[in-house]
């Protein structure tokens, strides 16, 4: 029988909690026993659908959820109590508290919105009002904090509560105030593609650390957004990559049609009129609208007959005694790596093997590590029934010494984790899709470089190709990231050289504010065009 990995893990003295597919289970920390599970659970309180959200309330007492059901589920740890369920606008993809009271949930729109912990009566019956700079109704009331023109990914709260930090799939890291989300403080801009994982070590509060499908992790000054440091880390991680994305290839004559991606051989087309009536008429997320198949050798056609590799910065953490280090993992990649935070131009990339693909990772205060595995998943890339593999825990523990991590007797909690699993058929396994982010982040492969190529073009080039004269093919598409791009480096070059952050935004009757007038588009063009 096959089982559910775990997904996500919160360690505490007294009570942990994991995630596993739909699941959650409380268990005691000390002794591994199963004190509450969701399994034992009524059916109307378990997802029909796994959970791919979580965050843990700083007093431990509280834990949020929230899946492809689009329902923000708030639980009482002692007791795995439900104590709400709240309808979100659009699929969430980062939930966070803030300030013991409040949630924050991000989703693919862009949106970050806030809800009390404790719904009131006034949140209860706001229905579906929709704020004058949001880009969709919330029918439960959300106040939004904050908006991207682009799929957020990630974000992250300072630790004096000031400031909220955010990433997207567009390559743009923004730091605003908070809950004044609409003051922006700086940019860290600078990514060339997606950023995926954000980080500011405890340490050294002024520093932020980002990844996502960059070769490299960077270090900012935050507050400035001054880049500070490039750390190389591609060509230590690729020969541990063992789940590689399909290679998707795609023709460019029709750029002015979105194309997506599903699980086989042929793509879906999406159609643009279509898409915008979807939006307005706020039936559900666009890229859930029902579209048929393309025939097989139109342009556009998706093929799964060869893969590549996708680089995605999974988590991002840091250790500090005995000298400040950086830990992070990688979707995919079957070791943890880690490097000292030191002022050395070259930094060594080490690493930690444990020969099944890593989910995800939690660090104790003492440095001990517990990384979470797909230990079940064959060297065919299928799954394999409980006790194939070579190895077939779920939970492996790590202690660190003076300058690496060494194995150990694993404690009660873990031995707990890989016997209680909880079981799982193989059409729950292929829902679970633990690696969703391999095709979900990046655009059009071959578009990137393209752009990338493209990017080498003067300032007189682009104007000869926007003005219609141009003879290299370039596409609209093309030609609007081309631009942008050129914006942003104008921009961190000013930045570089002392220039302030003074924007002015768009006229009301511009094209940009057509979708609802978001809250961070700007003359300069920052949603990602």
């Amino acid at each position: 029988m096959s089982r559910y990995p775990y997904t996500r893990l919160f360690l505490q003295s007294e009570h942990s909690i994991v995630i596993a597919g739909p699941h959650i289970q409380v268990l005691d920390t000390n002794t591994g026993d199963v004190l509450h599970s969701t399994g034992k659970c009524e059916e109307d309180q378990i997802a029909p659908g796994p959970i791919r959200c979580a965050a843990l309330s700083d007093c431990g007492k509280y834990l949020a959820t929230s899946g492809d059901d689009k329902k923000l589920k708030t639980w009482q740890v002692d007791d795995l109590k439900l104590l709400s369920s709240r309808v979100l606008p659009k699929k969430p993809t980062y939930i966070n508290f803030a300030n013991h009271k409040d949630i924050l949930v991000a989703d693919k729109f862009g949106d970050i919105f806030r809800y009390q912990l404790h719904p009131s009566s006034n949140e209860s019956s706001s229905g579906c009002e929709r704020d004058a700079l949001s880009s969709h109704e919330n029918p439960s009331g959300g106040e939004l904090i904050l908006g991207h023109a682009s799929l957020l990914t990630t974000f992250l709260l300072t630790a004096d509560g000031q400031y909220i930090v955010t990433a997207d799939r567009d390559e743009h890291i923004r730091v605003s105030w908070y809950p004044q989300g609409y003051t922006i403080e700086s940019y860290c801009l600078g990514h060339q593609k997606y950023v995926s994982a954000l980080h500011i070590p405890s340490f050294s509060s002024r520093t932020l650390i980002s990844g996502g499908g960059d070769s490299v992790l960077k270090l900012w000054d935050w507050m400035s957004g001054k880049l500070l440091r490039n750390i190389d880390v591609f060509s230590a991680v690729e020969p541990f990559i063992a789940v590689k994305a399909p290679k998707k290839k795609r023709e460019w004559k029709n750029e002015d049609e979105d194309i997506e991606p599903f699980e086989g051989k042929r793509g879906r087309r999406k159609n643009k009129g279509k898409r915008k009536e979807k939006r307005s008429g706020n039936d559900g997320d666009a890229e859930e609208s029902q579209n048929s198949a393309i025939p097989e050798g139109q342009p556009g056609e998706v093929s799964t007959e060869e893969s590549e590799v996708v680089f995605v910065v999974h988590r991002i953490a840091s250790i500090l005694s005995p000298v400040p280090r950086i830990v992070f993992s990688v979707v995919g990649a079957t070791a943890i790596f880690w490097f000292p935070m030191n002022d050395d131009s070259e930094a060594c990339i080490q690493h930690e093997p444990f020969y099944k693909p890593i989910i995800d990772f939690t660090l104790e205060d003492n440095g001990s590590i517990w990384v979470l595995l797909d230990a079940d998943r064959s060297s065919q890339g299928g799954w394999s029934s409980k006790g194939e593999s070579d190895d077939s825990n779920l939970v492996e523990v790590r202690r660190w010494t003076l300058d690496n991590f060494t194995a150990s007797d694993p404690p009660p909690l873990a031995l707990a984790l890989n016997s209680c699993t909880l079981p799982a058929t193989q059409a729950d396994l292929k829902v679970l899709d633990l690696y969703l982010d391999l095709l979900a982040l990046p655009k059009h492969f071959e578009a990137e470089d393209r752009t990338q190529d493209l990017s080498e073009m003067g300032v007189d080039d682009v104007a000869t190709a926007d003005s219609g004269s141009n003879d290299g093919g370039i596409t609209k598409r093309e030609l609007g990231r081309l631009k942008h791009k050129q914006a942003l480096r104008r921009l961190q070059e000013e930045v570089g050289r002392g220039a302030s952050l003074d924007f002015e935004p768009l006229p009301t009757d511009s094209k940009r504010v057509k979708s609802g007038g978001r809250g961070d588009t700007l003359a300069l063009g920052m949603d990602g065009a």
